[in-house]
């Protein structure tokens, strides 16, 4: 049987990519910026220096830690958003009423399932319309 790694590809490639990237970028940053700091010409004691250096390491690891978060968040946003859409125009197909489309964000994720919904709410909207009209005209 063969494996699929990435079952949508479009989307899956983009994350790892990109998360590949920053951590190989974050490396090479914190070495950059260990150099810097090892390579430093300041005439302190060496528990000073061991001080200062820590200070500037722990800095470094909290600024990357603060931009992968952010980050990360508004990624998330990009597939949180359009579920929650998908969820509440699903509560509403269910309660009959299919007027409402999804609407998602240009850079947001699941076009697909939002394109296709909106084509099947179009098909039950017009299926209803066509029921309600025979029904007045019957009566």
């Amino acid at each position: 049987m063969r494996r699929f790694y990435y079952l949508k590809p479009n989307i899956q490639y983009a994350f790892t990519s990109f998360f590949a990237l920053l951590a190989a970028i974050e490396i090479v940053l914190f070495g950059l910026f260990l150099y810097v700091v090892e390579h430093l010409n300041i005439y302190y004691s060496n528990d000073i220096m061991l001080y200062i250096r820590f200070s500037i390491l722990l800095l470094i690891l909290l600024i990357f830690t603060a931009f992968n978060f952010w980050y990360g968040v508004r990624l998330s946003h990009r597939i949180a958003g359009p579920m929650i859409q998908i969820k509440r125009v699903l509560e509403q197909a269910l309660k009959g009423e299919y007027k409402t489309r999804i609407q998602l964000r240009s850079n947001d994720y699941l076009h697909e399932i939002g394109d296709e919904l909106n084509l099947l709410l179009e098909q039950l909207e017009t299926q209803q319309n066509e029921k309600e009209n025979v029904n007045s005209n019957e009566q």
